[in-house]
């Protein structure tokens, strides 16, 4: 526990500077501005085996940082938000295996949001922690993950943390702005520091004879902060969202009264299919069309006497400028099968 404190003072003393401070019960207190002292706390909470390791502890966290007035830019930079932190503990063995893991994850995850991944490799400054033994290790384990998982990066010397190397994910928007949004890091300092260890397979700790087991731990948030995630996503498709994604997937515009029944019928069969739909009954079609493409909602689906005959819906797509008919069950599958495949 000393060491918890002592890695904890540490920290505020590097980044006292960004937090929102105040005072309970006559001690000094802070809002919390990262997930990763937290986590080396639970960490820490009982002895630790070999056996255990990669112990991945994760949550979507939020945090408070005391940026200043004119770095703020809405959803983009914002004081209080929420990232999507994991900490996978792991013994020197399971390191490159779980950065490939992570490397892939982030690859994965921006190909299915369509989102071009671009990374920056940041290594070792001139003001840093531990020896240049282990940033040699951290930097070709971060270098050789990237080359696995097929992400083109540059690498920016001085640019890493003072405590190891670490990936920044990039995404550009649609006017080829670049965010920096997810991370990878690799760090051997933290576990040091706050003293954090593992019982090894000859059952020898920091305690006992041989050397000391500290683990390994990896920083790794795939979205970073959800807000900027969710504002880059909307600036890169100009709001547009994939169908799967999209809070209303499916407009039904009825032509007139007497199609608002097979409408809502309609409806009714893409909801008890997982498709987000809602009709839109009154207006001039034109502009309930208009209005839909205004929402950024990806389907319009139009009923009238003629699809209400012929047991079908006319569909038009975001961008197209032609409605395809097709039959109600048809309309159904198909937009059930492109939501849970998520467009793939």
């Amino acid at each position: 526990m000393r060491q918890l404190v002592v890695g904890a003072l540490r920290a505020w003393g590097k980044f006292h500077a960004k937090m929102f401070q105040l005072e309970v019960d006559g001690r000094p207190a802070a809002l919390r501005p990262m997930n990763c002292p937290g986590h080396a706390e639970l960490y820490a909470l009982r002895p630790r085996s070999y056996r255990e390791l990669p112990l991945r502890l994760a949550e979507s966290g939020h945090v408070h940082r005391l940026e200043q007035s004119g770095e703020l830019n809405g959803l983009l930079r914002a004081r209080s938000f929420i990232v999507d932190d994991a900490h996978p503990f792991c013994a020197p063995g399971q390191v490159a295996a779980e950065l490939r893991s992570c490397l892939e994850l982030a690859r994965e995850l921006h190909n299915l949001f369509g989102l071009p991944l671009r990374a920056e490799l940041s290594l070792r400054p001139a003001d840093r922690l531990g020896s240049d033994d282990v940033w040699d290790r951290a930097e070709a384990g971060l270098r050789d993950g990237l080359r696995v998982a097929g992400i083109s990066f540059e690498e920016r010397p001085g640019e890493g943390a003072f405590y190891g190397p670490k990936v920044d994910l990039h995404v550009a928007d649609s006017l080829g702005r670049s965010w920096q949004m997810g991370s990878v890091q690799l760090d051997y300092q933290l576990p040091e520091r706050f003293d954090l260890r593992y019982v090894d397979a000859g059952g020898r700790d920091r305690d006992g004879e041989g050397a000391p087991n500290p683990p390994a731990i990896i920083h790794r948030a795939m979205f970073g902060s959800m807000e900027r995630f969710i504002a880059v996503l909307l600036e890169h498709g100009d709001g547009w969202l994939p169908l799967w994604l999209s809070p209303e997937a499916v407009r039904v515009l009825p032509v007139g009264q007497a199609d608002e029944p097979y409408a809502r019928a309609f409806a009714e069969q893409l909801r008890q299919a997982a498709v987000r739909g809602a009709v839109a009954p009154s207006g001039p079609l034109a502009a309930r069309i208009r209005d839909a493409a205004a929402a950024r909602v990806p389907v319009v689906a139009v009923v009238g006497p003629r699809e209400r005959a012929g047991v079908s819906v006319a569909l038009r797509r975001a961008g197209a400028r032609d409605h395809d008919v097709v039959s109600l069950a048809h309309a159904v599958e198909g937009l059930r099968e492109e939501v849970l495949s998520r467009g793939r």
